[in-house]
């Protein structure tokens, strides 16, 4: 089983992080997700982190963190 702490923080604005972009936070959550579901691997993730402000900016990043899991693991058969 894969455990996937999807966390916020190391986003470039946050204060605690300074590191990665939306963009490539995205492309993290979409091969994590990508990887888990190619592998047959048994995933569970949860939001974490995220300490900059305006808070709407850290639910983009956890949105985007959803959209990705709903992509790979949501078919139009599902919906």
């Amino acid at each position: 089983m894969l455990i996937y702490q999807a966390g916020a923080d190391q986003h470039i604005d946050d204060p605690l992080g300074d590191f990665l972009t939306t963009k490539e936070l995205a492309k993290r959550d979409r091969i994590v997700f990508s990887v888990a579901k190619e592998i047959g691997i048994p995933l569970v993730w949860n939001l974490a982190g995220g300490y900059q402000t305006p808070l709407e900016r850290v639910l983009e990043i956890h949105r985007n963190t959803m959209v990705a899991c709903l992509a790979k693991y949501v078919t139009s058969a599902n919906q």
